[in-house]
Protein backbone atom coordinates (compact mmCIF):
# COMPACT_ATOMS: atom_id res chain seq x y z
CA UNK A 1 0.00 0.00 0.00
CA UNK A 2 1.54 3.37 -1.01
CA UNK A 3 2.27 5.83 1.84
CA UNK A 4 -0.01 8.53 0.45
CA UNK A 5 -3.04 6.19 0.38
CA UNK A 6 -4.00 6.68 4.05
CA UNK A 7 -3.99 10.56 4.02
CA UNK A 8 -6.04 10.61 0.83
CA UNK A 9 -8.60 8.16 2.27
CA UNK A 10 -8.69 10.23 5.48
CA UNK A 11 -9.21 13.40 3.44
CA UNK A 12 -12.12 11.84 1.60
CA UNK A 13 -13.66 10.67 4.90
CA UNK A 14 -13.23 14.19 6.29
CA UNK A 15 -15.05 15.63 3.26
CA UNK A 16 -17.87 13.14 3.87
CA UNK A 17 -18.13 14.02 7.54
CA UNK A 18 -17.98 17.70 6.70
CA UNK A 19 -20.83 17.29 4.28
CA UNK A 20 -22.77 15.53 7.07
CA UNK A 21 -22.46 18.51 9.39
CA UNK A 22 -23.22 21.12 6.76
CA UNK A 23 -26.87 21.37 7.87
CA UNK A 24 -25.73 22.08 11.40
CA UNK A 25 -23.42 24.83 10.10
CA UNK A 26 -26.27 26.39 8.24
CA UNK A 27 -28.21 26.45 11.56
CA UNK A 28 -25.44 28.83 12.74
CA UNK A 29 -23.78 26.41 15.14
CA UNK A 30 -20.62 27.66 16.83
CA UNK A 31 -17.27 26.22 15.66
CA UNK A 32 -16.62 25.15 19.22
CA UNK A 33 -19.72 22.98 19.22
CA UNK A 34 -19.18 19.36 19.72
CA UNK A 35 -20.52 18.56 16.25
CA UNK A 36 -18.05 20.79 14.27
CA UNK A 37 -14.86 20.98 16.31
CA UNK A 38 -13.81 17.32 15.85
CA UNK A 39 -14.10 17.72 12.07
CA UNK A 40 -11.73 20.65 11.97
CA UNK A 41 -9.33 18.87 14.28
CA UNK A 42 -9.50 15.81 12.05
CA UNK A 43 -8.78 17.95 8.94
CA UNK A 44 -5.63 19.38 10.47
CA UNK A 45 -4.51 15.92 11.62
CA UNK A 46 -5.00 14.57 8.09
CA UNK A 47 -2.93 17.40 6.60
CA UNK A 48 -0.12 16.88 9.12
CA UNK A 49 -0.11 13.16 8.32
CA UNK A 50 -0.17 13.99 4.60
CA UNK A 51 2.91 16.22 4.96
CA UNK A 52 4.60 13.58 7.05
CA UNK A 53 3.93 10.52 4.87
CA UNK A 54 2.61 11.44 1.42
CA UNK A 55 5.35 13.62 0.01
CA UNK A 56 5.33 17.33 -0.90
CA UNK A 57 3.16 17.08 -4.03
CA UNK A 58 0.28 15.07 -2.51
CA UNK A 59 0.38 17.06 0.76
CA UNK A 60 0.35 20.40 -1.11
CA UNK A 61 -2.67 19.30 -3.17
CA UNK A 62 -4.57 18.16 -0.07
CA UNK A 63 -3.68 21.37 1.77
CA UNK A 64 -4.85 23.47 -1.15
CA UNK A 65 -8.14 21.60 -1.40
CA UNK A 66 -8.70 21.89 2.38
CA UNK A 67 -7.99 25.61 2.24
CA UNK A 68 -10.50 26.11 -0.60
CA UNK A 69 -13.17 24.10 1.27
CA UNK A 70 -12.73 26.02 4.52
CA UNK A 71 -12.57 29.32 2.60
CA UNK A 72 -15.91 28.37 1.00
CA UNK A 73 -17.32 27.60 4.44
CA UNK A 74 -16.07 30.97 5.67
CA UNK A 75 -17.92 32.77 2.88
CA UNK A 76 -21.01 30.58 3.15
CA UNK A 77 -21.45 30.75 6.93
CA UNK A 78 -19.93 34.16 7.47
CA UNK A 79 -18.05 32.80 10.43
CA UNK A 80 -14.68 34.63 11.05
CA UNK A 81 -13.36 31.50 12.77
CA UNK A 82 -13.28 29.72 9.43
CA UNK A 83 -10.94 32.44 8.15
CA UNK A 84 -8.62 31.65 11.05
CA UNK A 85 -8.72 28.02 9.87
CA UNK A 86 -7.62 29.17 6.41
CA UNK A 87 -4.73 31.07 7.95
CA UNK A 88 -3.76 27.96 9.90
CA UNK A 89 -3.68 25.95 6.67
CA UNK A 90 -1.60 28.61 4.97
CA UNK A 91 0.75 28.77 7.94
CA UNK A 92 1.08 24.98 7.88
CA UNK A 93 1.77 25.09 4.16
CA UNK A 94 4.46 27.77 4.47
CA UNK A 95 6.03 26.06 7.43
CA UNK A 96 6.18 22.74 5.63
CA UNK A 97 7.58 24.36 2.47
CA UNK A 98 10.30 26.04 4.51
CA UNK A 99 10.94 22.82 6.41
CA UNK A 100 11.15 20.76 3.20
CA UNK A 101 13.42 23.37 1.65
CA UNK A 102 15.83 23.07 4.58
CA UNK A 103 15.65 19.29 4.43
CA UNK A 104 16.29 19.43 0.66
CA UNK A 105 19.26 21.73 1.20
CA UNK A 106 20.70 19.40 3.80
CA UNK A 107 20.03 16.43 1.50
CA UNK A 108 21.73 18.21 -1.41
CA UNK A 109 24.71 18.99 0.76
CA UNK A 110 24.93 15.36 1.82
CA UNK A 111 24.60 14.22 -1.79
CA UNK A 112 27.30 16.64 -2.88
CA UNK A 113 29.49 15.43 -0.05
CA UNK A 114 28.87 11.83 -1.11
CA UNK A 115 29.63 12.72 -4.75
CA UNK A 116 32.83 14.47 -3.71
CA UNK A 117 33.74 11.53 -1.56
CA UNK A 118 33.02 9.11 -4.42
CA UNK A 119 35.04 11.32 -6.77
CA UNK A 120 37.91 11.41 -4.29
CA UNK A 121 37.71 7.62 -3.98
CA UNK A 122 37.78 7.25 -7.77
CA UNK A 123 40.67 9.70 -8.09
CA UNK A 124 42.52 7.88 -5.33
CA UNK A 125 41.86 4.54 -7.05
CA UNK A 126 43.10 5.96 -10.38
CA UNK A 127 46.16 7.40 -8.68
CA UNK A 128 46.83 4.04 -7.07
CA UNK A 129 46.46 2.33 -10.47
CA UNK A 130 48.78 4.88 -12.05
CA UNK A 131 51.35 4.36 -9.34
CA UNK A 132 51.07 0.60 -9.71
CA UNK A 133 51.49 0.95 -13.48
CA UNK A 134 54.40 3.35 -12.95
CA UNK A 135 55.98 0.93 -10.51
CA UNK A 136 55.61 -1.93 -12.99
CA UNK A 137 57.02 0.24 -15.78
CA UNK A 138 59.96 1.24 -13.58
CA UNK A 139 60.56 -2.40 -12.68
CA UNK A 140 60.54 -3.30 -16.38
CA UNK A 141 62.94 -0.46 -17.15
CA UNK A 142 65.22 -1.49 -14.32
CA UNK A 143 65.10 -5.07 -15.57
CA UNK A 144 65.91 -3.88 -19.08
CA UNK A 145 68.75 -1.69 -17.84
CA UNK A 146 70.19 -4.59 -15.87
CA UNK A 147 69.82 -6.73 -18.97
CA UNK A 148 71.64 -4.10 -21.04
CA UNK A 149 74.38 -3.92 -18.42
CA UNK A 150 74.74 -7.69 -18.55
CA UNK A 151 74.72 -7.59 -22.34
CA UNK A 152 77.49 -4.99 -22.38
CA UNK A 153 79.60 -7.13 -20.05
CA UNK A 154 79.03 -10.19 -22.22
CA UNK A 155 79.91 -8.33 -25.42
CA UNK A 156 83.27 -7.30 -23.95
CA UNK A 157 84.30 -10.95 -23.74
CA UNK A 158 83.45 -11.71 -27.39
CA UNK A 159 86.22 -11.47 -29.96
CA UNK A 160 84.41 -12.19 -33.22
CA UNK A 161 81.88 -10.06 -35.05
CA UNK A 162 79.60 -13.07 -35.74
CA UNK A 163 79.42 -13.87 -32.03
CA UNK A 164 78.59 -10.24 -31.16
CA UNK A 165 75.85 -10.14 -33.79
CA UNK A 166 74.31 -13.40 -32.58
CA UNK A 167 74.31 -12.16 -28.97
CA UNK A 168 72.57 -8.95 -30.05
CA UNK A 169 69.91 -10.95 -31.90
CA UNK A 170 69.34 -13.24 -28.92
CA UNK A 171 68.94 -10.33 -26.52
CA UNK A 172 66.59 -8.46 -28.84
CA UNK A 173 64.34 -11.52 -29.22
CA UNK A 174 64.22 -11.94 -25.44
CA UNK A 175 63.38 -8.33 -24.51
CA UNK A 176 60.92 -7.83 -27.40
CA UNK A 177 58.37 -10.56 -26.62
CA UNK A 178 56.27 -10.02 -29.76
CA UNK A 179 59.23 -10.18 -32.13
CA UNK A 180 59.32 -13.32 -34.28
CA UNK A 181 62.59 -12.61 -36.08
CA UNK A 182 65.74 -10.63 -35.42
CA UNK A 183 68.55 -10.09 -37.92
CA UNK A 184 71.86 -8.24 -37.65
CA UNK A 185 73.51 -7.02 -40.85
CA UNK A 186 76.93 -5.49 -41.41
CA UNK A 187 78.21 -3.47 -44.36
CA UNK A 188 80.74 -5.21 -46.58
CA UNK A 189 83.35 -2.49 -47.23
CA UNK A 190 84.35 -3.83 -50.62
CA UNK A 191 80.81 -3.65 -52.05
CA UNK A 192 79.04 -1.21 -49.69
CA UNK A 193 76.25 -3.76 -49.30
CA UNK A 194 74.62 -5.43 -46.32
CA UNK A 195 75.60 -8.96 -45.38
CA UNK A 196 73.86 -11.09 -42.77
CA UNK A 197 75.97 -11.57 -39.65
CA UNK A 198 73.35 -13.31 -37.49
CA UNK A 199 69.67 -14.12 -37.87
CA UNK A 200 67.34 -15.80 -35.38
CA UNK A 201 63.66 -16.72 -35.55
CA UNK A 202 61.29 -18.03 -32.91
CA UNK A 203 60.33 -20.95 -35.15
CA UNK A 204 64.04 -21.84 -35.43
CA UNK A 205 63.99 -21.40 -39.22
CA UNK A 206 66.80 -19.57 -41.01
CA UNK A 207 66.60 -15.94 -42.11
CA UNK A 208 66.23 -15.88 -45.88
CA UNK A 209 67.24 -12.26 -46.57
CA UNK A 210 71.04 -12.57 -46.67
CA UNK A 211 71.54 -9.05 -48.04
CA UNK A 212 68.77 -7.31 -46.13
CA UNK A 213 65.18 -6.32 -46.90
CA UNK A 214 63.78 -3.05 -48.21
CA UNK A 215 63.35 -1.98 -44.59
CA UNK A 216 67.04 -2.53 -43.83
CA UNK A 217 68.04 -0.61 -46.96
CA UNK A 218 65.81 2.30 -45.91
CA UNK A 219 67.40 2.45 -42.44
CA UNK A 220 70.89 2.17 -43.95
CA UNK A 221 70.39 4.98 -46.46
CA UNK A 222 68.80 7.41 -44.00
CA UNK A 223 70.82 6.35 -40.96
CA UNK A 224 67.81 6.58 -38.64
CA UNK A 225 65.67 4.18 -36.65
CA UNK A 226 62.27 3.12 -37.96
CA UNK A 227 59.11 1.48 -36.62
CA UNK A 228 56.28 0.25 -38.88
CA UNK A 229 52.96 -0.89 -37.44
CA UNK A 230 51.77 -2.51 -40.69
CA UNK A 231 54.05 -2.61 -43.73
CA UNK A 232 51.17 -3.47 -46.07
CA UNK A 233 49.58 -0.10 -45.34
CA UNK A 234 52.84 1.84 -45.76
CA UNK A 235 53.22 3.26 -49.28
CA UNK A 236 57.00 3.49 -48.86
CA UNK A 237 57.40 -0.28 -48.88
CA UNK A 238 55.34 -1.80 -51.68
CA UNK A 239 57.09 -5.17 -51.86
CA UNK A 240 56.55 -8.07 -54.21
CA UNK A 241 53.88 -10.43 -52.74
CA UNK A 242 56.20 -13.32 -53.49
CA UNK A 243 59.13 -11.83 -51.59
CA UNK A 244 59.96 -13.07 -48.11
CA UNK A 245 59.86 -9.51 -46.76
CA UNK A 246 56.19 -9.22 -47.81
CA UNK A 247 55.23 -11.53 -44.94
CA UNK A 248 56.65 -9.06 -42.42
CA UNK A 249 53.88 -6.81 -41.08
CA UNK A 250 55.52 -5.13 -38.06
CA UNK A 251 59.11 -3.88 -38.30
CA UNK A 252 61.37 -2.25 -35.72
CA UNK A 253 64.87 -1.43 -37.02
CA UNK A 254 67.83 0.67 -35.90
CA UNK A 255 71.20 1.42 -37.53
CA UNK A 256 74.49 0.33 -36.01
CA UNK A 257 76.16 3.74 -35.75
CA UNK A 258 79.29 4.80 -33.92
CA UNK A 259 81.28 8.00 -34.39
CA UNK A 260 78.99 9.04 -37.28
CA UNK A 261 79.85 5.87 -39.19
CA UNK A 262 77.20 3.30 -40.12
CA UNK A 263 78.34 -0.28 -39.57
CA UNK A 264 75.07 -2.11 -40.26
CA UNK A 265 71.45 -2.58 -39.20
CA UNK A 266 69.59 -4.42 -36.42
CA UNK A 267 66.02 -5.39 -37.31
CA UNK A 268 63.26 -7.06 -35.27
CA UNK A 269 60.12 -8.05 -37.14
CA UNK A 270 56.85 -9.92 -36.83
CA UNK A 271 54.20 -11.33 -39.15
CA UNK A 272 51.50 -9.69 -36.98
CA UNK A 273 50.57 -5.98 -37.25
CA UNK A 274 51.16 -3.52 -34.39
CA UNK A 275 53.63 -5.78 -32.60
CA UNK A 276 55.96 -2.97 -31.47
CA UNK A 277 55.68 0.41 -29.74
CA UNK A 278 57.92 3.42 -29.20
CA UNK A 279 59.48 1.87 -26.06
CA UNK A 280 60.53 -1.16 -28.10
CA UNK A 281 62.13 1.12 -30.70
CA UNK A 282 64.06 3.05 -28.02
CA UNK A 283 65.24 -0.22 -26.46
CA UNK A 284 66.37 -1.59 -29.83
CA UNK A 285 68.19 1.69 -30.47
CA UNK A 286 70.11 1.27 -27.21
CA UNK A 287 70.94 -2.35 -28.10
CA UNK A 288 72.20 -1.27 -31.52
CA UNK A 289 74.32 1.47 -29.93
CA UNK A 290 75.97 -1.04 -27.59
CA UNK A 291 76.49 -3.48 -30.43
CA UNK A 292 77.93 -0.80 -32.71
CA UNK A 293 80.65 0.11 -30.20
CA UNK A 294 81.76 -3.50 -29.74
CA UNK A 295 81.46 -4.34 -33.43
CA UNK A 296 83.58 -1.35 -34.31
CA UNK A 297 86.29 -2.43 -31.87
CA UNK A 298 86.26 -5.98 -33.25
CA UNK A 299 86.28 -4.79 -36.85
CA UNK A 300 89.18 -2.45 -36.09
CA UNK A 301 91.02 -5.33 -34.49
CA UNK A 302 90.29 -7.56 -37.47
CA UNK A 303 91.32 -4.76 -39.80
CA UNK A 304 94.61 -4.37 -37.96
CA UNK A 305 95.11 -8.10 -38.23
CA UNK A 306 94.37 -7.95 -41.95
CA UNK A 307 96.80 -5.05 -42.40
CA UNK A 308 99.46 -7.11 -40.63
CA UNK A 309 99.16 -9.96 -43.14
CA UNK A 310 97.79 -8.26 -46.27
CA UNK A 311 99.29 -5.89 -48.79
CA UNK A 312 97.55 -2.49 -48.63
CA UNK A 313 97.79 -1.92 -52.40
CA UNK A 314 96.54 -5.22 -53.83
CA UNK A 315 94.67 -6.71 -50.87
CA UNK A 316 96.65 -9.94 -51.26
CA UNK A 317 98.52 -11.60 -48.40
CA UNK A 318 102.05 -10.51 -47.60
CA UNK A 319 105.06 -12.71 -48.28
CA UNK A 320 105.71 -13.47 -44.60
CA UNK A 321 102.18 -14.81 -44.16
CA UNK A 322 102.61 -16.89 -47.31
CA UNK A 323 105.84 -18.35 -45.90
CA UNK A 324 104.03 -19.25 -42.67
CA UNK A 325 101.13 -20.92 -44.49
CA UNK A 326 103.44 -22.79 -46.85
CA UNK A 327 105.26 -24.34 -43.87
CA UNK A 328 101.92 -25.41 -42.37
CA UNK A 329 100.68 -26.91 -45.64
CA UNK A 330 103.92 -28.86 -46.12
CA UNK A 331 103.55 -30.35 -42.63
CA UNK A 332 99.93 -31.18 -43.37
CA UNK A 333 100.87 -32.74 -46.70
CA UNK A 334 103.59 -34.82 -45.04
CA UNK A 335 101.07 -36.25 -42.55
CA UNK A 336 98.17 -36.72 -45.01
CA UNK A 337 100.15 -37.63 -48.14
CA UNK A 338 98.23 -35.06 -50.23
CA UNK A 339 100.07 -32.88 -52.78
CA UNK A 340 100.27 -29.12 -52.94
CA UNK A 341 101.47 -26.79 -55.67
CA UNK A 342 102.92 -23.31 -56.11
CA UNK A 343 102.46 -20.80 -58.90
CA UNK A 344 104.92 -17.91 -59.15
CA UNK A 345 103.81 -15.04 -61.43
CA UNK A 346 105.83 -12.10 -62.73
CA UNK A 347 104.45 -9.23 -64.81
CA UNK A 348 106.33 -8.88 -68.09
CA UNK A 349 108.12 -5.56 -68.67
CA UNK A 350 106.54 -4.01 -65.60
CA UNK A 351 109.26 -1.34 -65.37
CA UNK A 352 108.06 0.03 -68.71
CA UNK A 353 104.66 0.91 -67.23
CA UNK A 354 106.26 2.83 -64.37
CA UNK A 355 108.68 4.66 -66.67
CA UNK A 356 106.13 5.46 -69.40
CA UNK A 357 102.95 6.15 -67.38
CA UNK A 358 104.19 6.75 -63.85
CA UNK A 359 103.96 4.83 -60.58
CA UNK A 360 100.20 5.42 -60.32
CA UNK A 361 99.76 3.44 -63.55
CA UNK A 362 102.02 0.72 -62.16
CA UNK A 363 99.85 0.49 -59.04
CA UNK A 364 96.76 0.19 -61.26
CA UNK A 365 98.35 -2.73 -63.10
CA UNK A 366 99.17 -4.48 -59.81
CA UNK A 367 95.62 -4.04 -58.52
CA UNK A 368 94.19 -5.36 -61.80
CA UNK A 369 96.35 -8.49 -61.65
CA UNK A 370 95.32 -9.08 -58.02
CA UNK A 371 91.63 -8.80 -59.00
CA UNK A 372 92.11 -11.31 -61.84
CA UNK A 373 93.82 -13.72 -59.45
CA UNK A 374 90.88 -13.54 -57.05
CA UNK A 375 88.53 -14.40 -59.88
CA UNK A 376 90.47 -17.52 -60.86
CA UNK A 377 91.20 -19.05 -57.44
CA UNK A 378 89.18 -21.21 -55.08
CA UNK A 379 88.28 -20.18 -51.56
CA UNK A 380 90.91 -22.59 -50.20
CA UNK A 381 93.72 -21.15 -52.35
CA UNK A 382 96.00 -18.40 -51.10
CA UNK A 383 97.41 -15.58 -53.24
CA UNK A 384 100.19 -13.33 -51.95
CA UNK A 385 102.34 -10.51 -53.19
CA UNK A 386 105.78 -12.07 -53.33
CA UNK A 387 107.65 -8.83 -53.93
CA UNK A 388 107.58 -5.96 -56.41
CA UNK A 389 105.65 -7.16 -59.46
CA UNK A 390 105.75 -10.84 -58.45
CA UNK A 391 102.79 -12.83 -57.07
CA UNK A 392 102.72 -16.31 -55.61
CA UNK A 393 99.76 -18.68 -55.30
CA UNK A 394 99.57 -21.57 -52.81
CA UNK A 395 97.28 -24.41 -53.94
CA UNK A 396 96.57 -26.97 -51.18
CA UNK A 397 95.49 -30.48 -52.24
CA UNK A 398 96.37 -29.72 -55.86
CA UNK A 399 98.50 -31.88 -58.16
CA UNK A 400 100.98 -30.44 -60.64
CA UNK A 401 98.85 -30.97 -63.75
CA UNK A 402 95.88 -29.23 -62.11
CA UNK A 403 98.14 -26.36 -61.04
CA UNK A 404 99.50 -26.08 -64.59
CA UNK A 405 95.94 -25.82 -65.98
CA UNK A 406 95.10 -23.12 -63.46
CA UNK A 407 98.30 -21.23 -64.28
CA UNK A 408 97.42 -21.29 -67.98
CA UNK A 409 93.94 -20.00 -67.20
CA UNK A 410 95.44 -17.16 -65.14
CA UNK A 411 97.86 -16.30 -67.95
CA UNK A 412 95.12 -16.25 -70.58
CA UNK A 413 92.91 -14.11 -68.34
CA UNK A 414 95.69 -11.56 -67.87
CA UNK A 415 96.49 -11.48 -71.58
CA UNK A 416 92.82 -10.94 -72.49
CA UNK A 417 92.39 -8.15 -69.99
CA UNK A 418 92.75 -4.58 -71.22
CA UNK A 419 93.92 -1.72 -69.01
CA UNK A 420 93.41 1.94 -69.90
CA UNK A 421 96.40 4.01 -68.83
CA UNK A 422 96.08 7.74 -69.44
CA UNK A 423 93.40 7.18 -72.08
CA UNK A 424 95.59 4.62 -73.80
CA UNK A 425 94.48 1.02 -73.93
CA UNK A 426 97.31 -1.29 -72.97
CA UNK A 427 97.78 -5.05 -72.77
CA UNK A 428 99.57 -6.75 -69.90
CA UNK A 429 101.16 -10.19 -70.00
CA UNK A 430 102.74 -12.36 -67.33
CA UNK A 431 105.14 -15.28 -67.04
CA UNK A 432 104.33 -18.12 -64.63
CA UNK A 433 106.22 -21.00 -63.07
CA UNK A 434 104.72 -24.08 -61.38
CA UNK A 435 106.17 -26.50 -58.83
CA UNK A 436 104.61 -29.18 -56.63
CA UNK A 437 105.16 -31.06 -53.40
CA UNK A 438 106.64 -33.65 -53.07
CA UNK A 439 107.98 -34.10 -56.66
CA UNK A 440 109.98 -30.86 -56.75
CA UNK A 441 111.01 -30.77 -53.11
CA UNK A 442 109.95 -31.72 -49.62
CA UNK A 443 111.22 -28.59 -47.90
CA UNK A 444 109.88 -25.09 -48.23
CA UNK A 445 113.11 -23.73 -49.64
CA UNK A 446 113.29 -26.47 -52.27
CA UNK A 447 109.76 -25.78 -53.51
CA UNK A 448 110.36 -22.02 -53.71
CA UNK A 449 113.66 -22.50 -55.52
CA UNK A 450 112.01 -24.91 -57.98
CA UNK A 451 109.12 -22.57 -58.84
CA UNK A 452 111.54 -19.65 -59.14
CA UNK A 453 113.63 -21.64 -61.66
CA UNK A 454 110.48 -22.47 -63.62
CA UNK A 455 109.57 -18.75 -63.76
CA UNK A 456 113.11 -17.92 -64.88
CA UNK A 457 112.80 -20.45 -67.71
CA UNK A 458 109.46 -18.91 -68.75
CA UNK A 459 111.12 -15.50 -69.09
CA UNK A 460 114.10 -17.02 -70.92
CA UNK A 461 111.75 -18.66 -73.43
CA UNK A 462 110.11 -15.40 -74.41
CA UNK A 463 107.72 -14.49 -71.54
CA UNK A 464 103.87 -14.69 -71.53
CA UNK A 465 103.96 -18.43 -70.93
CA UNK A 466 103.70 -21.11 -68.24
CA UNK A 467 106.62 -23.36 -67.40
CA UNK A 468 106.17 -26.39 -65.17
CA UNK A 469 109.09 -27.48 -63.07
CA UNK A 470 110.42 -30.96 -63.90
CA UNK A 471 111.93 -33.36 -61.40
CA UNK A 472 115.36 -32.98 -63.04
CA UNK A 473 115.24 -29.20 -62.80
CA UNK A 474 114.09 -29.44 -59.22
CA UNK A 475 117.02 -31.64 -58.27
CA UNK A 476 119.60 -29.54 -60.10
CA UNK A 477 119.89 -27.30 -57.08
CA UNK A 478 122.00 -29.84 -55.33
Amino acid sequence: MPPFFIPIVGFLLWIGLLAAVMPSLRLELNLADQAAAPHFFLSQLILILAWAFSGPLTAAILTGLSTLIVFYLCLGTRQPAFFLQVLEYLALFLFMVFFLYEIQKITNQKRLSLERLAEDINLTAEEIQKRIALKEALERKIERLLGLQKLSAELKDLKESDAVARRLAEHALRVLPRAEECAVYAIRPEHEELALLAGLRTDEASVREKEGTVFDQWVLKRCQAMMIEDARNDFRFLTDPGAASHALRSVCASPLVTENKVLGVVRASSRSPKAFNSDDLRLLDVISSLGAVHLRNILLYERMGELAIRDSLTGLYLNRYFQYRLSEEILRGASSGKPLSLILLDIDHFKRYNDEFGHAAGDLVLRSIATLLHGCLRSTDLAARYGGEEFVVLLPDTAKDQAAQLAERIRASIEAHRIVLRRTESRVTASLGVSSYPEDGRAKEELIWAVDRALYDAKEKGRNRVVVCTAARGRSKG
